[in-house]
């Protein structure tokens, strides 16, 4: 009786996938049980590497922003030393100040010490611009 009853079972799921499978197959219907059913053990079987991957995104975001983070403070910081930069150097902080600004809103992250570095170098920058005295790049000299 056991192996008809098993025999009885297998046909039912046979039966029923066949369905899910029609039942998912057609355009007019919205529900797919069939693609449901396999996306739940889909996320069943990669639940740790999900995990796992959740943890190296939000390691890599934190890097990503103490890096820009440093960039910005280091320039500044260099600036306050009178360092002399070129026009150039002084675009990329500033693109690295927006990349960095951008991602914090996007993210709600906290800026941080950022904004008076910002506003320090700003001012630099002005002083620069007024007096046009950046730092030159000397062009190599022929041997």
């Amino acid at each position: 009786m056991s192996q008809e009853l098993l025999q009885t079972a297998k046909e039912i799921l046979a039966w029923l996938a066949a369905a899910g499978i029609i039942i998912d197959l057609t355009p007019g219907i919205k529900i797919q049980p069939v693609r449901y059913i396999i996306k739940r053990i889909g996320a069943l079987m990669n639940h740790d590497i999900k995990e796992q991957l959740d943890k190296i995104e939000k390691d890599l975001q934190q890097h990503k922003v103490e890096s820009w983070r440093h960039e910005i403070l280091s320039f500044a910081n260099e600036c306050m030393n009178r360092r002399k930069h070129t026009k150039e150097e002084f675009d990329n902080f500033f693109e690295t100040y927006s990349d960095y600004e951008e991602y914090i809103k996007a993210n709600k992250l906290k800026n941080g010490r950022v904004d008076m570095a910002y506003k320090y170098v700003s001012n630099v920058y002005m002083r620069r611009c007024e007096k046009n005295d950046f730092l030159m790049e000397r062009e190599e000299e022929d041997e």
